[in-house]
């Protein structure tokens, strides 16, 4: 068996790596480059190199077997030859399709606008562009559509194994920042990999990592870890503490906006049980996080004992009820793209009664590569007087990934995702 990182010694994200014997090939994730991370890009260099990769020994039985939908591990999904299966969990299959869905109904919109206001021929010439878009999102959803998913398993029973060639594959369901995420034991020529993929222990769902290891991590000879927080100092508390102080903080403000992630279900539910226990209503005003809460009611509401069941109040420019929430208080659930929705809806409101709790990344307004890639960040966390983060990584520090190491006991290490100059 070989093991070949085609891309992640170096960088954070825009993972690849190919195991194969002399008749089968199965690649763990195909991620596009985070923005600022590694080299930049085109999407025709990005196709180019995945064309390259499938290119070499192509006479071999081939899989792309995907950890999570994190763009940094699924993003180049596309270009990823027709013939080629791709598997990913059935949670990962459906957040995956929400995110492109909801992409191409904004899309939709922007160009039915355009018709409306079409008065010009450069006004023409951008609407052929949007229906080229929409036409691009459709085949994405297609190409998603066509993925092989595997179902995870009630607690405590084996999960399935899948097989490609002469190389097994058994997904383990862990714990990460990204809805239903996953490490592989991967197997052949009587040998093992484990491949853990992004993982935590220090959320709700993390109670379950070092149980699963050494139940099913026996006699591996290389471990394949991510060590994104090697070279980090974030404070990795556990996702109940995070919900502790933000209902601590929402006690003390009648207006509260959360700028969180719509596919983080473990943080979503934080702050739901947070609203709870400072009897404010919820709301949302973000067209995927209501489809991504619909998936996670739908799919672990009843196993979760209403942990992860949602029934927040969806907002828009056509429903809101502005008197309502003005009287009685609020804990809005956002994502840094409603910055205008939200400026619109508190502008009559006084500053002084409003916090914002942002629970996202720091280095996302902290980072001036990251600020000068993706500005909304950091002009959403400036838009109001008060502010405090309150925020956990998806990641495992390094105390957790050391003990994987100890629990493991693999005769090899291999740290992709982290960080360069970042050792174990």
């Amino acid at each position: 068996m070989i093991i070949k990182v085609h891309r992640g010694l170096e960088q954070v994200g825009g993972c690849i790596t190919e195991i194969s014997t002399a008749t089968t090939r199965v690649f763990i994730d195909m991620g596009q480059n985070l923005p600022g991370v590694g080299e930049p890009t085109t999407e025709e260099q990005d196709a180019k190199m995945v064309n390259d990769i499938f290119a070499m020994d192509a006479h071999k039985q081939t899989a792309v077997f995907y950890t999570h939908a994190h763009g940094d591990h699924v993003g180049l999904f596309q270009h990823v030859p027709a013939d080629i299966p791709q598997y990913i969990s059935a949670g990962g299959k459906e957040i995956l399709l929400a995110k492109y869905e909801t992409l191409k109904k904004g899309h939709e919109g922007r160009k039915e606008q355009g018709l409306i206001n079409s008065i010009s021929q450069m006004l023409k010439g951008w609407l052929v562009t949007q229906q080229a878009v929409i036409r691009k999102d459709e085949d994405l959803i297609s190409r998603i559509k066509s993925f092989r998913t595997w179902e995870r398993p009630k607690p405590h029973a084996t999960p399935p194994t899948l097989t490609v060639g002469d190389i097994r594959v058994t997904p383990f369901f862990n714990c990460h920042s990204m809805y239903d995420s996953h490490m592989f034991l991967i197997e052949a020529d009587g040998k093992r990999i484990w491949h853990t993929g992004d993982y935590r222990e220090h959320g709700y769902l993390g109670k379950g990592l070092f149980p699963t290891l050494r139940r099913y991590a026996t006699d591996i000879d290389v471990l394949i870890t991510e060590g994104t927080m090697l070279n980090r100092t974030d404070e990795c508390i556990h996702e109940s503490e995070v919900g502790r102080r933000m209902a601590s903080v929402m006690n003390a403000f009648k207006y509260v906006i959360v700028l969180a992630s719509s596919t983080d279900i473990e943080r979503l539910a934080t702050i739901k049980e947070a609203s709870k226990t400072t009897h404010k209503p919820l709301y949302i005003c973000n067209g995927l996080m209501k489809r991504t809460m619909l998936i996670f009611t739908r799919r672990e509401g009843k196993v979760s004992k209403g942990l992860f069941e949602f029934h927040p109040h969806y907002i828009s420019k056509k429903n809101v009820k502005k008197d309502s929430m003005k009287k009685k208080g609020f804990v809005l659930i956002s994502g840094a793209s409603n910055l205008a929705f939200i400026q619109e809806l508190c502008k009559d409101f006084n500053p002084s009664d409003v916090l914002l709790i942002y629970s996202s990344w720091d280095g996302y307004y902290k980072d001036p590569a990251q600020v000068a890639l993706n500005p909304r960040y950091k002009s959403f966390r400036e838009a109001f007087t008060n502010v405090i983060d309150i925020h956990t990584p998806g990641h495992a520090d390094r105390k957790t990934i050391e003990k994987v190491i100890e629990v493991v006991k693999p005769k090899e290490v291999i740290c992709i995702h982290k960080e360069p100059g970042a050792e174990l």
